[in-house]
């Protein structure tokens, strides 16, 4: 064991950690866990987070932790199960023991071990390597399967390239259950560490703040933020990797406020993102000597206040500061609403597991750019540990965190503009044991397109038996686009049976919505394809890259007899307008809004066979029906934009338009400008009915469909309808009346 001595030795000088794999049968591999941990007692302090399944059809895990402490002492022991690792976001530990035996699953793993400071150890308790890398997980039952597959159906890349990047990479041992050493790098210290910190000579900050930083990024960060009330609108983007301090950093700045009479509104994706924000303006205030009373998400001191609010209710506070944390995990929409206010710090992860800084960079930074002066902050030293760290560069690795679109040449250029494009599947299993630079190709354009990184997703791309990528490629083999596609639908009866009865079954979203909300069972027999993600390279996005791949995915669903294929997503105008260019329906609206992005999940689909488009068309009409009917309930917050596109999708029908003798004096009274709107809102609001869904006439400008929507149909008052449009009320009313004169002209000819 004289080389785990050198490990630890080397860990301990440069300020980095090091992992230890063990494996075998656990009898006897416990006692080289132990071995391990007895050795690192002398490089490392007593913190000890020990995660395991734990499960509930037996006590083995049990039993494997009492043996190990039985051999070990001296630690403080924090036991987890992995249900419950998240909790442990934001804190600091010396070791981690990983009992892998029964469970691995990549969120929270990555979680654990970045919870690890340097130096500090990390131990994987993992059976046989050739039998783990084969183990149904519980990450399998839980989040891959789905029916009618079953656990044995699922791959096993996920834990295979876990194996092989272990093997790969600096700072990582492989022992057997005997104590020889399978795997061991070479190790060399490091003349390099950390930045001396240096406090300026005249901070903008207080020094007692400034003397908390852990790393010079820190301080000058700090120091740097106050430049936020620096003219009308300014705005600061703080971008770093995880682990760097940006949340301590944007708390004690924010104790460095106390007496200066602001009132600071913090937001994130949860109140836990934001936690560690808290604990360090509590910190601050302790260090300056000001009283403060605190309560969860919220700290008040004398001439201080600190709320924290959600996303979507953040727009209708008072505020003096808000901040922003891991804001690439909050949609862009609601990032631009955020620009109404002038003082605005913005502060993301550039690789992590709530978002990528990424699609923040690209998709967000132009429109805060055009609205506010902006000056961006960057952080890359470590706090845990060292820069450099060997595991650091392991988990990037292994999950993609750090993954990016490939660099696309002039020929790659032409190659989009001239349609010199193919599209094709790609074999996941070469992906995953084989072909890295492809799959980073792969996942890069999705770190860039969507909100959310999730090493989970990957690991059910890898494993899940139902799961198939697509790209679309140029002629040097590049991708420009990336197509994840589970395969949905060809259900048994006993499967359609727990759907009915209100069991979620796992995979199968379009099936699902099909027979819960319409009882279309005979639908959940058919096999269909759910696009579960598209994104197009970053660079040509706008081509019609995207729609070829689309038709070319359709043209192999006939191939293959597929009934249908479809997508789920949270609507936007821009993505609606999408599906539905591409000839998709919309079937499905979720009554609920996603409480981060505050949209409407909507399900489209487009048919391919006879049942399908019979199926189509009835829940299109039907969903256009509820729709219209419950915009001033459900569907309250739903953009006028989003619900046009909806209600204009699909086939009209020839609908009456029955009104009383009574009705229509009303409707000549309103010509004739002697009755106001208030007078028949219920007759308009039948006629508009009747307008989007049946005859629509006369002709209208979207602007004025728009109106209509959110005047007549969501039953808003004129202020509330103006707001939407940012017009004066009165002005507002004068527009519309001339439009429902037109309209009720239309009705009494």
């Amino acid at each position: 064991m004289d080389r785990i001595e050198r490990a630890l030795s080397v860990a301990a000088a440069n300020g980095h950690r090091r992992m230890f794999v063990v494996s075998g049968d656990w009898r006897q591999s416990v006692d080289v866990v132990a071995e391990i941990l007895e050795k690192a007692r002398k490089y490392v302090g007593k913190n000890l987070l020990y995660v395991a399944e734990f499960p509930k059809e037996s006590d083995i895990g049990e039993r494997r932790m009492r043996a190990l402490f039985k051999r070990v002492r001296g630690y403080q022991v924090n036991q987890k199960p992995f249900a419950t690792a998240r909790d442990v976001l934001g804190r600091t530990y010396d070791v981690a023991v990983i009992d892998a035996h029964e469970n691995f699953p990549p969120r929270e793993i990555g979680i654990i071990v970045e919870t690890v400071r340097g130096p500090g150890v990390i131990v994987l308790w993992v059976p046989e390597l050739t039998r783990w890398v084969n183990t149904k997980l519980k990450f399998h039952e839980l989040y891959v399967v789905t029916p009618p597959y079953d656990v044995s159906d699922c791959r096993n890349l996920y834990l295979s390239r876990v194996l092989r990047k272990i093997m790969e990479h600096n700072g990582i041992y492989v022992l057997s259950d005997e104590g020889s050493i399978v795997k061991a790098p070479k190790e060399r210290k490091r003349r390099k560490g950390r930045r001396k910190i240096k406090i300026p000579k005249k901070p903008r900050v207080p020094r007692e703040i400034l003397e908390l930083a852990a790393t010079q990024d820190q301080v000058e960060v700090i120091d740097a933020l106050p430049t936020v009330f620096e003219g009308k609108k300014r705005a600061i983007v703080l971008l770093a990797d995880r682990g760097r301090g940006k949340s301590a950093a944007l708390g004690l700045f924010i104790a460095s406020l106390a007496g200066k009479g602001k009132r600071v509104v913090v937001t994130a994706p949860s109140l836990s993102n934001a936690e560690e924000i808290f604990k360090f303006v509590e910190r601050g205030l302790k260090a300056l000597g000001v009283k403060y009373r605190a309560k969860q998400g919220e700290i008040r001191a004398d001439g201080l206040d600190v709320v924290f609010k959600a996303p979507l209710d953040v727009l209708s506070e008072r505020v003096d500061l808000l901040i922003v944390d891991e804001a690439a995990g909050i949609y862009v929409s609601i990032l631009k609403e955020f620009l109404r206010f002038p003082h605005i710090i913005f502060s993301t992860t550039t690789h992590g597991y709530e978002g990528t800084g990424r699609l923040f960079q690209y998709r967000f930074l132009p429109s805060l750019r055009a609205s506010h002066a902006v000056d961006i902050l960057r952080m890359s030293e470590p706090i845990r540990y060292a820069p450099g760290d060997p595991i650091e560069a392991w988990l990037y690795d292994v999950f993609l965190l750090d993954a990016e679109p490939a660099k696309l040449s002039k020929k790659d250029l032409e190659d989009v503009a001239e349609g010199r494009l193919r599209f094709e599947e790609l074999d996941v299993e070469d992906l995953f044991l084989r072909d890295d630079a492809t799959l980073r190709q792969f996942i890069g354009i999705y770190v860039f397109a969507h909100y959310r990184n999730n090493p989970k997703d990957i690991a059910i791309v890898a494993d899940a038996p139902n799961q198939r990528v697509f790209c679309v490629k140029t002629t040097s083999g590049k991708i420009v686009a990336s197509v994840q596609v589970a395969e949905e639908g060809g259900l048994r009866d006993e499967d359609i049976g727990r759907m009915r009865s209100g069991e979620v079954i796992q995979g199968n979203i379009v099936p699902d919505l099909m027979v819960k909300y319409y009882a279309y069972e005979e639908f959940a027999r058919k096999r269909g394809l759910r696009v579960v993600r598209i994104a197009v390279h970053p660079e040509i996005q706008g081509r019609g890259i995207g729609s070829f791949a689309l038709a070319r995915l359709g043209d192999l669903a006939e191939g293959e007899g597929k009934a249908w294929y479809g997508a789920v997503f949270g609507a936007s105008p821009r993505l609606l307008r999408f599906w539905l260019k591409n000839g998709f329906l919309p079937v499905h609206v979720s009554p609920k809004r996603n409480p981060e992005s505050g949209e409407y999940s909507v399900l489209v689909i487009r048919p391919l066979d006879r049942l399908a488009h019979d199926v189509a068309a009835v829940t299109n009409f039907g969903m256009k029906m509820r729709l219209i009917y419950e915009l001033d309930n459900f569907y309250k917050y739903m953009e006028p934009e989003v619900a046009l596109l909806l209600l204009s999708s699909g086939k009209r029908r020839k609908l009456p338009l029955d009104l009383t003798v009574p009705e229509r004096r009303k409707l000549e009274g309103y010509v004739e400008g002697r009755l106001f709107y208030d007078a028949l809102s219920d007759v308009f609001f039948r006629i508009a009915v009747w307008y989007f869904l049946g005859e629509q006439r006369p002709e209208m400008e979207e602007r004025e469909k728009l109106w209509i929507i959110e005047k007549v149909l969501k039953k808003r008052t004129w202020k509330g309808a103006a707001s939407t449009f940012n017009m004066d009320p009165m002005k507002f009313a004068r527009k519309m009346d001339r439009v429902l004169t037109r309209l009720a002209r239309e009705v009494l000819s």
